[in-house]
């Protein structure tokens, strides 16, 4: 499933180097959407757990999916 609104990647972070976006899915998982469309599922350490991309910067997981409001400076408030 390829996301194809910007309303779908509200909350996430995009990689600075390969801007797949980051998101929080579900407890303790991120989702990454790659640049080139391809989605993934990894748990909180970057570990690979579905979809077609298999490549999670692990920090980036971490960072993710760690508890905090959701109102967070650092999270895309895109419209």
């Amino acid at each position: 499933m390829i996301m194809n609104n910007l309303e779908s990647t509200k909350g996430g972070i995009r990689h600075g180097f390969s801007k797949a976006i980051y998101l929080p899915f579900n407890e303790n998982c991120v989702k990454i959407v790659g640049a080139d469309g391809r989605e993934g599922i990894f748990d909180a350490v970057g570990r690979w757990i579905e979809g077609e991309l298999f490549e999670a910067d692990p920090q980036m997981c971490v960072w993710i999916s760690a508890n905090r409001i959701e109102t967070s400076h650092r999270l895309s408030k895109q419209e």
